[in-house]
């Protein structure tokens, strides 16, 4: 299976989040793999149908990429999908946004989470690491 990036982040920084994916070389990047991001929106549909989405599209990864905001690190479901990564066994890697200083999920902080700044270069030294 070729490298996929389970893209993690925070449902209210979704515009600034995908601006990522040109870092990546399935869209002429330097990173290697394809990012795969939470395109389906079933909040509506309750705790057990974000589960379910989040299983669907995190099983197809090996490589499990946070991006650190001001707030991700409280998140409920961010702390979901860090746990559903550890439980899969996925390696983890975070990316910060420019000017925040929120802190890694809470379920990660005691994992070495390496984490890259919010450039391409950066973010490949790092995933192109894992």
């Amino acid at each position: 299976m070729s490298r996929r990036i389970f893209i993690s982040y925070n449902f209210k920084d979704r515009e600034i989040a995908h601006n990522i994916r040109p870092y990546f070389q399935s869209n002429g990047g330097t990173c290697q793999g394809k990012p795969l991001f939470i395109e389906n929106d079933v909040s509506g549909q309750g705790d057990k149908a974000i589960d379910l989405e989040v299983r669907r599209i995190m099983k197809k990864c090996n490589i499990a990429l946070f991006v650190i905001g001001d707030n991700v690190h409280s998140s409920p479901w961010i702390n979901r999908e860090a746990e559903l990564a550890v439980s899969m066994d996925l390696k983890l890697a975070g990316v910060r946004f420019p000017k925040s200083n929120g802190g890694v999920p809470n379920i990660l902080k005691h994992h070495k989470l390496p984490i890259a700044k919010w450039n391409q270069k950066d973010l490949a030294k790092v995933l192109n690491k894992l």
